[in-house]
């Protein structure tokens, strides 16, 4: 039977598995956070006040997360804030298009190329071969 001890371990390993969880966790939200905003060109520079408002955490822990992700090699640290290493980019660049796959694939009837509108005709394919996210136009009659 366990001792008090043992439970107490127990209850303490559980306790720090969960918060290193949650840490791995908000360090892969601010990587894909810092890949989308650089990609929306709303600032080349991450800060921790910049990711605030996307994430429901503390400040300080997220700086704490900032500091982290410089020393795994993910972040570089600079006079206004900080950057992607070529490392960190790919990184964030794979988490970001593995998590919004399923939300960038055109809707039925949108052109699967973008170079269309999808119910009018496409200028930059012949409508008999060009697919329209999952079928292809062909001759009415």
């Amino acid at each position: 039977m366990p001792d008090a001890r043992s439970k107490e371990v127990g209850i303490t390993l559980a306790a720090s598995g969960a918060e290193a969880l949650e840490r791995l966790r908000q360090r892969e939200e601010i990587l894909q956070i810092g890949y989308w905003f650089q990609g929306e060109g709303l600032g080349s520079v991450l800060t921790p006040q910049a990711v605030l408002p996307f994430l429901q955490a503390d400040p300080c822990r997220i700086a704490e997360t900032f500091e982290a992700l410089v020393e795994s090699g993910d972040f570089e640290r600079g006079d206004r804030g900080y950057d992607f290493t070529p490392d960190g980019k790919r990184k964030a660049a794979r988490m970001f298009t593995e998590s919004f796959t399923d939300f960038q694939q055109p809707g039925h009837g949108e052109c699967v190329d973008g170079c269309c509108d999808g119910d009018e005709p496409c200028e930059t394919h012949s409508h008999a071969g060009h697919a329209h996210a999952g079928h292809s136009h062909g001759q009415h009659g």
